[in-house]
């Protein structure tokens, strides 16, 4: 299923509105790389720093050699179905731990997730009806569970044996489908309301996050990490993988992230949020981990 939507010259300034809201949302929310406000000579002056954002979605961020030096690649080989098949691993974070794995979903079964939502996907086109064309529906979704369909179960399994941990009570396999334009602000994938905690209780929070790439991008879409300098561009057939909590079980505010917008194509990803429910002895909880609270 393959979808192009050729950019005019409205698109130019639109995606400069969303560049700049994206930057001041984040500075709102994470307190960083945002607002900067400084007296001068009476007056307040406020300095918006649009870095590490603009480089990250740019793609022209470069880490400094001493965090560099720290990462690394290797085949993983930790069960049988990886000494016959190793994955190609890619640590692009050690703490908090973040990596890609290359080579994970082929061709095929991408062709085959696309055409399983190619009844709920709809290619919106822009509107006049505002003060600029915009696309109101470039970010849409459909759900696959395990029982859907075959090649599911096998990405579930695929899942626990790249990643070593259990999808006993993970969520079910979300298909992303994006058109031109589409961004996402910050946002962390561990539970965050109440609602989230009384609809996951049995499962538990939600650990760790595997995201399929499915195509490739050209120009944008970046996922980047701001607090960790980390942007990871669409590449076919690459899964990228994080952990949401800290050793303790809380949410880790370092692993917010936002989506850059899209500039050309189409984007495609699928999304499986891991649950902390069947991992308590794989990721067990680390409470001596936990701050030491002052004495007074």
């Amino acid at each position: 299923m393959d979808r192009k939507i050729r950019s005019g010259q409205w698109l130019l300034p639109l995606l400069a509105l969303v560049v700049f809201v994206i930057v001041r949302i984040g500075a709102q929310v994470d307190g960083y790389g945002g607002a900067e406000v400084k007296m001068l000579d009476g007056e307040k002056v406020v300095t918006i720093k649009f870095e590490p954002y603009m480089e990250l979605c740019r793609g022209t961020y470069i880490q400094s050699p001493a965090v560099l030096s720290q990462l690394f690649c290797f085949y993983d080989v930790r069960n049988m179905h990886s000494i016959i098949i190793p994955s190609k691993v890619e640590v692009i974070s050690n703490d908090p731990f973040v990596a890609l794995f290359h080579g994970i979903v082929h061709d095929g079964e991408i062709a085959q997730l696309q055409s399983l939502g190619g009844t709920h996907i709809k290619q919106s086109g822009p509107t006049n009806d505002s003060w600029l064309p915009v696309f109101y529906e470039n970010h849409q979704t459909f759900t696959l569970h395990d029982r859907d369909h075959p090649l599911v179960e096998r990405l579930t399994q695929r899942i626990e044996k790249v990643t070593g941990l259990s999808c006993e009570s993970a969520e079910d396999l979300k298909v992303i489908y994006n058109e031109v334009g589409s961004f996402k602000t910050s946002a962390i994938d561990a539970i965050q309301t109440k609602e989230e905690y009384h609809r996951f209780a049995y499962a538990g929070d939600r650990m760790a996050t595997v995201l399929f790439f499915l195509n490739d991008v050209s120009k944008g879409g970046n996922i980047i990490f701001p607090k960790l300098h980390i942007a990871i561009p669409p590449r076919k057939g690459t899964v990228a993988f994080w952990y949401n909590l800290k050793d303790t079980g809380e949410a880790n505010p370092l692993m917010k992230y936002s989506i850059c917008p899209l500039l050309e194509d189409t984007k495609w990803t699928a999304k499986k949020v891991l649950h902390t429910r069947g991992n308590e002895l794989r990721q067990p909880c680390r409470p001596e981990s936990a701050p030491v609270p002052e004495t007074k």
